[in-house]
């Protein structure tokens, strides 16, 4: 039997994509309503403000990373080099023409967060920390810590290149030289780990 949405849960779907799409300081809570189906007794039950609801989002984007990817890389190899591979692969695809965007969903939504939302911006550093941490313990004993910071940094790098020109070929090529520079040019391509939506209704921006 498919679980039904919650109404909490369709309104973090619905504000991490408009977050996504349009900022969010464009995004108004009565747009987050509207489109989430809710009411606004409802939002302010949940969420007794708009940065609440941005804490709940950003929540939610660290667990889909932890589930749907870094657990799907994981699961399909136990090399290092092919987890790292896998990685890359998913910024990859999710670059490529009628995907949703480049790199994670937070990526472009940190810049509009000031030192008034200092909360929101710990919860975006927590979220890269637990990537580099996990693709750290990927490349354990050797120089692990520094090269899983590399390897994040250049990956977030071409994305952020890629939105800005409105072209994957910057993650594309930096994809490409992470399975060089991991000895894997040559072999089967790496696919990009397969992601498992939840039940209900999804948005884009999940299937980062």
């Amino acid at each position: 039997m498919v679980r039904r949405t919650t109404t909490r849960e369709r309104l973090v779907r619905t504000a991490g994509e408009l977050f996504w799409r349009q900022g969010y300081a464009d995004t108004g809570v009565s747009l987050i309503i509207e489109r989430a189906g809710a009411t606004s007794g409802s939002f302010y039950h949940f969420f007794p403000t708009k940065d609440d609801l941005l804490l709940a989002v950003l929540e939610s984007v660290g667990e889909m990373v932890d589930d749907e990817v870094l657990a799907v890389v994981e699961a399909s190899t136990d090399d290092p080099g092919r987890r790292v591979a896998g990685l890359a692969a998913a910024y990859r695809e999710h670059a490529r023409p009628g995907a949703p965007g480049f790199g994670l969903p937070v990526g472009a939504l940190v810049t509009e967060l000031g030192a008034e939302r200092a909360p929101a911006r710990d919860r975006v550093g927590g979220i890269y920390r637990s990537l580099v941490d996990r693709v750290a313990g990927w490349l354990e004993p050797t120089g692990h810590r520094e090269l899983a910071e590399l390897v994040v940094g250049a990956l977030e790098g071409a994305a952020v290149m890629a939105r800005a020109g409105g072209d994957p070929a910057p993650v594309e090529l930096c994809a490409i030289q992470l399975e060089r520079w991991l000895g894997l040019a040559g072999g089967a391509p790496v696919a990009a780990p397969v992601i498992h939506r939840g039940s209900g209704a999804g948005a884009d921006w999940r299937a980062w």
